[in-house]
C-alpha cells in the first residue's frame, strides 16, 4: 500500500476556546465583547446587556432545550450568515438538560413496560443511559469544531476531588473531558471583585507551536487582547457554510444498503473515519464517496444478470 502521509501545512484555524470560572466573575460579559456573535444563552445571562450586544452586531437565542441548541448549531454550520463567533453560555446547562431529556425517555420506556412510578423514580439507568448522553454531547462538539466560526464555550466552576474524596482543585462543571477537544482552555478570575472590573484569564491549556505560545500564562480578558495574540484578521474572517448530506443522499444510501451486502464492521469503519455517529452527520462529499462505492458494487451484478 502507498504511504499517504504528507507534510503538514500552516493553517489559520478559527479560535476554539473553553472557559470556566466562579459565579460573578463575568464569563458572559467577557464573551460578548466579541463582535458579530451568535449567542446561545442558556441561563438568561445576556438580558442586562441588550444595548452592548446590539451595538456589536450580535444576536441572542435563549433556550434550555438541547434539541434547539443542536438545531441552531447545525444551521450555523450549513447556512450562509454574517456571524463570526458562536457563544454557548453556559455548557453546564446544556449538559444538565441532556441528562433530563434522556431520563424522561428512559422513564417513559420503563413506564410502558409496567414498572411502578416508585421503581422508575429510583431507577439507575446505567451504561445505556450515559452512552446516549455522551453520544449526543460528542455529536454537538463535532459540529462545533467543524464550524468555520470562532467558538467560546463557557462553563460553571466546580471543586474536583481525588483519592479519598480529597479536594485537589477546581475545574469546569460539564461533561468529563469535554474541554480536551478545544485548542484553548482559560480560567477567568476577577481580582477587583466587581462584575464590571478587570477580568484576568489564566491559560490552562494551549495547542501551539512548541516554544511559540500565542497567549501569555495570564492576561487581561479583552477582545483587543484576543486580536493582539490571535489575529484580528482570523477572528473577523467571514464564515463559510459546510455542505452536509442531503435528504436525497440519505434516501439513496439506505436504498443501496438494502441492495448491496455490506458487513456492519465496514459501515462502522466509514462512520468512524468520518468521525460521525450517523449518515446524516456526514458531509455531502464524504457521503457521496460511500454512495459511489456501493454503486460500483452493483454494476458487476447488473452485467452478469444481462448475460
Amino acid at each position: 500500500m502507498t504511504l499517504r502521509a504528507v507534510k503538514p501545512e500552516t493553517m489559520q484555524k478559527r479560535l476554539k476556546l473553553f472557559t470556566f470560572s466562579e459565579p460573578g466573575v463575568g464569563k458572559t460579559t467577557g464573551a460578548i465583547q466579541f463582535p458579530q456573535a451568535y449567542i446561545i444563552d442558556m441561563e438568561k445571562g445576556t438580558e442586562n446587556y441588550s444595548a452592548t450586544i446590539a451595538k456589536s452586531g450580535s444576536v441572542v437565542y435563549q433556550t434550555t432545550n438541547p434539541n434547539d441548541v443542536r438545531a441552531e448549531v447545525k444551521e450555523l454550520l450549513t447556512q450562509k450568515h454574517p456571524y463570526r463567533t458562536l457563544i454557548i453560555d453556559p455548557i453546564t446547562i446544556y449538559y444538565g438538560a441532556l441528562q433530563e431529556k434522556w431520563n424522561m425517555i428512559f422513564a417513559k420506556a420503563a413506564g410502558s413496560s409496567g414498572k411502578s412510578s416508585e421503581t422508575i423514580e429510583m431507577q439507575d439507568w446505567g451504561f445505556r443511559y450515559w452512552a446516549k448522553i455522551k453520544s449526543e454531547y460528542k455529536s454537538l462538539m463535532r459540529m462545533i469544531l467543524a464550524l468555520d466560526m470562532n467558538v467560546i464555550i463557557t462553563a460553571h466552576q466546580k471543586d474536583t476531588y481525588g483519592a479519598g474524596m480529597q479536594r485537589i482543585g477546581v475545574g469546569p462543571d460539564s461533561m468529563k473531558g469535554d474541554s480536551h477537544v478545544f485548542d484553548y482552555v482559560f480560567q477567568l478570575s476577577n481580582p477587583s471583585g466587581k462584575i464590571d472590573g478587570k477580568r484576568l484569564a489564566r491559560t490552562i491549556k494551549e495547542r501551539a507551536e512548541i516554544g511559540a505560545p500565542k497567549f501569555p500564562d495570564e492576561f487581561e480578558w479583552s477582545y483587543a487582547n484576543f486580536c493582539k495574540y490571535y489575529g484580528k484578521e482570523v477572528l473577523e474572517r467571514e464564515s463559510k457554510p459546510m455542505a452536509l448530506a442531503t435528504k436525497e443522499q440519505l434516501d439513496e444510501i439506505q436504498h443501496l444498503l438494502e441492495t448491496v451486502k455490506i458487513d456492519e464492521a465496514t459501515i462502522n469503519t466509514w462512520l468512524t473515519k468520518a468521525d460521525v455517529d450517523e449518515w446524516s452527520e456526514m458531509t455531502f462529499d464524504t457521503l457521496q464517496k460511500c454512495i459511489d462505492f456501493l454503486k460500483k458494487k452493483i454494476e458487476p451484478t447488473k452485467e452478469k444478470a444481462s448475460v
